[in-house]
């Protein structure tokens, strides 16, 4: 589905590339970045669609400090019109900016096919030992998601650190909202993962229910385990997921819960148990409105907010406690639904999760205003 110029420049607004940001240390002393080149992508995805993506990949880029992004004229001057593809060799590259010296190089492309976007990269770092492209898959059906994709992409180059989305804290753990934690019901549905069909497990093309196993789940599958196979004291179920090296390094794998209802102008606060013997989370907070349907006559759940918990690592052998905070709103439309996705990624090995819990624990702490943004006209 195309995307109007103005979906476009709305988006490019929800990427947080609009705002300014204070000089680091190494630039006020002007020491000298290490180079990055984001070259024009190739694939079927229009032109304008193509240019916001690698916009976005040279601002965050910017953003983090660390690498100063070859500008895009320069980059369009230096390439001219030969067509750039995942499978350009890096000396044909190397050809095109050899000049600027980059040290990490990405290119690849971008398809589009109906309202789904896939994002095919290679990632290289010519200052790593025996260096060799990475290639990196990503599958978008969101603007949101997109935004998502390029961070995941970012984040596995030296340097770069998680990037941060500073709209809302992770914890207001004020005691009007510890009171409410104490005694308001928890609106997951089926938190301890007591049956097979609540939680829809996805990835790559599949999607379906979590089945109930006594054993761990084979290699890129999720289960819902009856004896956790690494912890003592009674049996209770816990969701599980194995990651090969392949899945966790391009689309990792979720597994997303039921739809919540939820009240308007009310913060939410997630809690849950994990433990990992190596993949990462970047669980997410997924919002929902009642919107007319894309086919057809009648409405349907449009994705309309998202909150990424901050992200997570391997545990060594431990259960961990997350707990995060959110105020879900738009702009535009009202959040109506919630639904908690869990997703794993950047290194293989099985991750646990147990006890997920949502409760409302307040008034909003944080309306999103920005007069830069021009909202979408509702439908």
């Amino acid at each position: 589905m195309a995307k109007t110029l103005l979906q476009l420049a709305i988006w490019i607004v929800g990427l947080g590339l609009i705002g300014w940001t204070p000089a680091r240390g190494d630039d006020a002393a002007g020491a000298a970045k290490p180079k990055a080149a984001v070259f024009p992508l190739g694939g079927n995805a229009s032109a304008s669609l193509k240019d916001h993506v690698q916009f976005a990949f040279r601002a965050k880029l910017d953003r983090q400090g660390t690498y100063e992004p070859i500008d895009g004229p320069t980059m369009a001057d230096l390439v001219g019109d030969k067509p750039i593809t995942v499978a350009t060799s890096i000396n044909a590259l190397k050809a095109f900016v050899d000049e600027q010296k980059p040290v990490v190089y990405i290119w690849g492309e971008l398809a589009e096919e109906g309202s789904k976007w896939t994002l095919k990269v290679n990632v290289l770092d010519l200052r790593e030992k025996d260096a060799k492209p990475h290639l990196i898959s990503k599958v978008a059906n969101e603007e949101t998601e997109m935004r998502f994709a390029i961070e995941e992409v970012l984040q596995t180059i030296k340097g770069i650190d998680a990037f941060e989305h500073p709209v809302e804290n992770s914890v207001w753990d004020d005691p009007k909202a510890k009171e409410l934690w104490a005694r308001n019901p928890n609106l997951v549905p089926d938190p301890n993962f007591a049956a097979s069909g609540p939680w829809t497990v996805l990835y790559m093309a599949e999607k379906y229910p979590a089945p109930i196993s006594a054993t761990l789940p084979q290699t890129d599958k999720v289960c819902i385990l009856k004896i956790p196979s690494s912890t003592s004291g009674p049996t209770h179920n816990v969701l599980a997921m194995k990651l090969s090296k392949d899945c966790a390094e391009n689309n990792g794998m979720a597994c997303i819960s039921e739809f919540i209802k939820i009240a308007p102008n009310t913060r939410y606060r997630l809690q849950f148990r994990y433990m990992s013997e190596g993949p990462s989370l970047h669980v997410f907070v997924k919002g929902y409105t009642m919107a007319r349907s894309a086919v057809g006559a009648g409405t349907e759940r449009r994705e309309c907010y998202k909150r990424q918990v901050p992200p997570s690592g391997a545990t060594q052998g431990k259960w961990v406690t997350v707990v995060d905070d959110m105020n879900p709103q738009n702009p535009t439309y009202p959040v109506q639904y919630l639904r908690v996705d869990l997703y794993a990624y950047l290194t293989p090995g099985v991750v646990e999760f147990d006890d997920i819990q949502l409760k409302a624990v307040g008034d909003l702490t944080v309306h999103a205003k920005d007069d830069s943004i021009k909202v979408a006209p509702k439908e």
